[in-house]
């Protein structure tokens, strides 16, 4: 078995005119296969090291590569970095998909300094659109861009809204809504949950629960979601946040293999066929929609079908990246 070490670091981020320090962890084999770039996870919604970033680290750590992977702000390890205030005697959670993109950036400079050379970046649902963010900004300055680009389970965010009960009424009322009013983290379908924050479908609701509530207590960490409750502005700002409008007839994309559940019932198989159709750099001949898979119910160390997806990727890298 290979022997794999877990390292805590910590890597600057610019927020807007704000630098800040937060926390990740670095997977490293006992062997590094000096032919394999370093690698930058980054996942969805409260996603980080505590959830998928140690599964996926302690994988891809196993075939050779350096995973370096953290929490977003706002959760878990960095939960009081930035994005919480308190109201009363509650806790409120701002969850920004353009911080998380200028955190994908930081920790892409982080590997490029300390490993000498940039990394791949593969990334989780939600975190999927913060780094397509960070890569059409890459893009977009003509500079060095990342080795290669491996989104999972990715969607619009606004397409996901379909999910809910009645989407628009939904959207009206929380846009109504201050700023900094406290909703629910999940719509999960009633009275008193209809204007959360992501609306989650029945077939992945006790997933959620039960996997990444399991993924984060056996590493001490808050039960996922690691909030009780999200700022209006969280929602109204992810709505809004849209990434492929930048990528349309774009140049300095990274190569990538674009991967989704062929099962997945929250993220839609065709918003990354879609995805592929429009992405401005070379994804292969197709999206890679994996039979079998769901959102993430099969992200198990011993799932066939995540280790499927582990090879593909592995694969994709040292063919392509």
């Amino acid at each position: 078995m290979t022997n794999i070490t877990a390292r805590e670091i910590n890597f600057a981020v610019k927020y807007g005119n704000e630098t800040l320090s937060i926390k990740g962890t670095v997977f490293e084999p006992g062997h590094i296969d000096a032919k394999l770039p370093p690698v930058v996870f980054n996942s969805g919604f409260t996603g980080g090291v505590t959830m998928y970033g140690q599964l996926f680290g302690r994988a891809l750590a196993a075939r050779g590569y350096r995973v370096m992977t953290y929490d977003v702000a706002g959760f878990f390890s960095n939960k009081h970095i930035r994005n919480t205030i308190r109201a009363g005697d509650i806790e409120i959670t701002n969850v920004s998909l353009q911080d998380q993109k200028d955190e994908v950036l930081g920790a892409v400079a982080w590997a490029r300094d300390n490993f000498g050379e940039m990394p791949v970046v593969a990334s989780w649902a939600m975190g999927s659109v913060a780094s397509l963010g960070a890569v059409a900004e890459l893009a977009a300055a003509g500079g060095e861009q990342i080795r290669f680009w491996v989104p999972m389970s990715y969607t619009n965010i606004r397409k996901l809204q379909a999910l809910r009960a009645d989407s628009k009424a939904a959207d009206a009322a929380i846009l109504q809504l201050a700023d900094d009013a406290a909703i629910p983290p999940f719509d999960t379908g009633t009275a008193a949950t209809r204007l959360g924050y992501y609306p989650l479908d029945p077939d992945t609701q006790a997933y959620v629960d039960q996997q990444l509530g399991g993924y984060t207590e056996a590493g001490g960490a808050d039960r996922w979601p690691g909030c009780t409750h999200v700022t209006a502005k969280s929602y109204k700002s992810y709505v809004a946040y849209d990434p492929e409008q930048s990528i349309e007839g774009a140049k300095g994309f990274p190569p990538a293999l674009i991967i989704h559940g062929a099962d997945n019932t929250l993220h839609m198989p065709s918003e990354s066929e879609r995805l592929h159709r429009h992405y401005p750099g070379d994804a292969g001949s197709n999206a890679l929609i994996i039979p079998h898979m769901q959102h993430g119910q099969q992200n198990q160390v011993d799932s066939p079908v995540f280790k499927s997806m582990i090879q593909s990727i592995d694969e994709a890298i040292r063919t392509r990246g």
